[in-house]
């Protein structure tokens, strides 16, 4: 059974914690030493969660008190639920086992999704990899120098998943005139149709993603990004000036329940551990993820590989939890409304 959150607000949780002393911190390297941290990943191999928890496996052992082995454990099922009920109901509590979870799991927890077993709020919350902004990637043919612009009708294919939901919560919330045109395997595919013009754009496309695999479109001024789909402007797509979707939208109820399908993205890369860790190892694991995300071996690879890395302390982004769960049930009423005829399943 799932006890009642014992604090008023993350934050003052959060606040409980303490500096480790030097006494708790010899502990501390006493259980890691020679010990095996477990990664636990609720997707398969290859995804961008998986992507995250590797990265992250290959470079926070050197900075846990004790140096232990990091393992990584590939746990998909239920668009990372079956990982999540593990993580929260079955793997120890002691410190040597956490995972990337998935950011909808507070979407799922929202819209009370058969067999959940777990509260987002009382996982052992460690830090988070990336700050999420999700694009339109329009074809220079289209020109959108206007608020007013963004209502006319504009043809874009979709490849299913964002790709299809976003344009669709954009037209219902946000006043937006997307035509889909479904099909695609893939955003390649339609980068190419965009190209060839049998349709104009694509939209729902991760910036994290775009930028790379679009680097040469937009690099040729064939396909411009012309929406930045998020709560908070991202700091790269704001220097090219792209367009800010809350800026278009006025206040009110739909603006209300956008921000609330979208403060997923906040958190896009979320690690966590059981509830009840030891408050010493929790916080050894959150010196450490926070030591790794300056480590310049890390940040070679992250960058190599094209990982976007816009690292958050838990404080940081567990009040967009909890503004979620704690939203004015209208609004959380409509949001779920809005994301089941979008596509999305809960």
């Amino acid at each position: 059974m799932i006890q009642k959150f014992g604090c008023a607000t993350f934050g003052a949780c959060l606040a409980t914690m303490l500096p480790l002393s030097s006494a708790a911190a010899d502990t501390v390297e006493a259980f890691y030493k020679g010990n095996t941290v477990s990664i636990l990943i609720g997707s398969g191999v290859g995804g961008g969660y998986d992507l995250y928890g590797r990265l992250l496996s290959r470079h926070i052992g050197r900075h846990i008190p004790g140096s232990p082995t990091v393992v990584v454990r590939n746990m998909p099922g239920a668009g990372g639920i079956t990982q999540a009920n593990n993580l929260y109901n079955i793997a120890p509590r002691d410190g040597s086992t956490f995972g990337i979870v998935h950011n909808t799991l507070t979407i799922n927890q929202l819209a009370e999704s058969k067999n959940i077993k777990f509260d987002v709020r009382k996982f052992s919350w460690i830090g988070n990899l990336n700050v999420m902004s999700t694009t339109c990637a329009i074809s220079t043919r289209e020109k959108l120098t206007s608020r007013e612009d963004f209502s006319r009708e504009i043809l874009i294919g979709a490849s299913g998943g964002s790709t299809s939901m976003i344009p669709k919560l954009l037209n219902s919330l946000a006043g937006m005139n997307f035509k889909l045109v479904h099909g695609y395997k893939s955003t390649g595919n339609v980068l190419l149709a965009m190209e060839t013009g049998e349709v104009n754009g694509l939209c729902g496309w991760g910036w994290d993603g775009a930028k790379i695999l679009a680097k040469d479109q937009l690099g040729r001024n064939v396909v411009k990004i012309q929406l930045d789909i998020a709560n908070a402007p991202h700091p790269e797509l704001q220097s090219m000036k792209v367009p800010f979707l809350m800026d278009l939208m006025p206040e009110g109820e739909n603006k209300e329940v956008m921000k609330l399908i979208l403060s997923t993205q906040v958190y896009g890369r979320p690690f966590a551990g059981p509830p009840e860790v030891p408050s010493d190892r929790l916080a050894a694991l959150r010196s450490a993820f926070q030591a790794m995300v300056k480590d310049k071996d890390f940040l070679a690879e992250s960058d190599k590989s094209g990982q976007e890395v816009r690292p958050q302390k838990p404080e940081e982004f567990l009040p967009a939890i909890d503004a979620a769960l704690g939203a004015p049930e209208k609004v959380r009423t409509r949001a779920l409304e809005e994301l089941k005829n979008a596509g999305f399943t809960f």
